[in-house]
């Protein structure tokens, strides 16, 4: 396992997005608190699969009063840069309000953003929030999820929304998780199937749900995480599987967790720690890719790691091998091997 600063002074909540086979790009929320001041979603690129990166710019420049924080990205059929945002209003450090979603996108060849405001997304709610992942999927259509949240410890809701004009607009949404799920990433397979990887908000556990028609009908498949596991990133790995990252909140582990399909998400392997992080009481929300040599990259953020104290943008290099290799287990009782 490589670790690797990339920023400080953020609390990130990056997302990797593969831009072309040899371009990485990369962006987070650049201010050190849990969007309680102003700042901006900026941008990063890489040539190297990580190894080191290069300003993008400004993905989101925030209105006075307010910051651009939550963050859902992806390319376009054209291989653009895709990128949704809100952000919340701020007054004396606290949350004031929600402002409306943004889309901002950049040519692969450019990288000069231009940003669209005020982008509704019809028949979910009048304030909701983008996350994760955004599809090009075959007919044209680009797909996002989108959340609202009701208050701490109560249910929340989210939906799968279509955009035909490249993220201007978005309409035909359709309800995810049933009654209580927020931050969702999405995942398409080469039969059509789409994976959902849902953090439920009551007790904050990560959720898979399914769908056979494009996202218009979902439907449950398992509980992938126990409570306070969270949120989830989905990557297609091809023929070795998909992988499961997620961040882990429990007392006494803090740190990054992944667990590993190799029958499209029927069943998964058992859990394993990418790392740990401590004593730390914020981190999480990892965002994974994987290189040209086949090895994984996995971003994320904490307040304390090995690597500094306060909040910072880190990546973590390693291999399926490492963790998920087949081996002996041996039993304390006898001695015997444990059936797997």
């Amino acid at each position: 396992m490589e670790t690797s600063l990339v920023a400080i002074d953020a609390c990130a909540w990056p997302v990797l997005v593969r831009l072309s086979p040899a371009r990485l790009g990369m962006v987070y929320f650049n201010k050190p608190s849990h969007g309680l001041e102003e700042g901006d979603l900026v941008g990063l690129v890489s040539d190297d699969d990580g190894h080191s990166w290069q300003s993008a710019g400004t993905v989101a420049c925030h209105d006075p009063g307010a910051n651009r924080m939550h963050i859902a990205a992806g390319v376009d059929h054209a291989g653009g840069w895709v990128v949704l945002s809100t952000g919340m209003r701020v007054v004396n450090g606290e949350h004031r309000g929600l402002d409306p979603v943004w889309c901002s996108t950049a040519a692969r060849e450019t990288m000069k953003w231009n940003v669209r405001r005020d982008v509704a997304v019809p028949g979910t709610a009048d304030r909701v929030i983008p996350h994760g992942r955004i599809l090009a999927l075959p007919d044209g259509r680009l797909a996002a999820t989108f959340y609202r949240s009701l208050g701490r410890g109560r249910p929340s809701h989210a939906w799968i929304a279509f955009s035909t004009d490249g993220g201007a607009t978005w309409g035909h949404p359709s309800l995810i998780g049933g009654g209580d799920a927020n931050e969702v990433v999405l995942l398409r397979q080469v039969d059509g199937t789409l994976l959902a990887a849902a953090r439920t908000h009551v007790d904050h556990h990560v959720a898979l749900h399914a769908s056979a028609d494009g996202g218009e009908t979902w439907g449950f498949r398992s509980d992938l995480t126990l409570p306070m596991q969270h949120p989830a990133d989905l990557s297609d790995l091809g023929e070795r599987g998909i992988l499961l990252s997620y961040g882990i909140r429990n007392r006494g582990l803090m740190g990054i967790g992944a667990r590993l399909s190799r029958d499209g998400g029927l069943t998964w392997s058992a859990p394993v720690v990418l790392t740990q992080l401590g004593e730390a009481t914020d981190c999480g929300y990892p965002s994974t890719q994987m290189g040209t040599d086949g090895a994984l990259l996995t971003a994320c953020y904490s307040d304390l790691s090995a690597l500094r104290r306060g909040y910072h943008l880190l990546t973590l290099r390693w291999t399926l091998d490492e963790f998920f290799a087949p081996r002996k287990l041996r039993s304390i009782s006898d001695g015997g091997p444990l059936k797997a």
